[in-house]
């Protein structure tokens, strides 16, 4: 499927930064996320065909994580991880994918341009 690179609000590096998720996207995931989502806004909704991976919420003091549903993808070729979080204003045609590098940077994609997204 096909999706456009738009921009984010700037909220997911505090996210994925937290120890509570990093270990477990170490644990689960194999990797730890470069601290920042992609976010790819595709023509219909995401309807995974790959496994489910789950990544549990949490508390740090006052604070409460929720936790997430991960897929492995691939875009433009590169192996990634769509996440979806249970707590999300996002509407289902908006996928935030994370990867353990920058993959504005390692794609070098900006904003507007378009990319194929498969399950791997």
């Amino acid at each position: 499927m096909l999706g456009k690179v738009t921009a984010g609000v700037g909220q997911a590096g505090y996210y994925l930064s937290r120890e509570g998720y990093r270990q477990q996207f170490l644990d689960r995931l194999g990797f730890i996320p470069f601290p920042g989502t992609l976010n790819v806004l595709l023509e219909e909704p995401f309807s995974a065909s790959a496994p489910v991976i789950l990544i549990h919420g949490f508390s740090k003091g006052r604070e409460s994580f929720a936790g997430c549903r991960c897929y492995r993808i691939r875009i433009n070729g590169l192996d990634a991880v769509a996440i979806r979080p249970e707590k999300s204003s996002h509407p289902p045609e908006l996928m935030e994918v994370i990867a353990p590098v920058n993959l504005r940077r390692a794609l070098n994609l900006k904003d507007g341009d378009i990319v194929e997204v498969s399950t791997s």
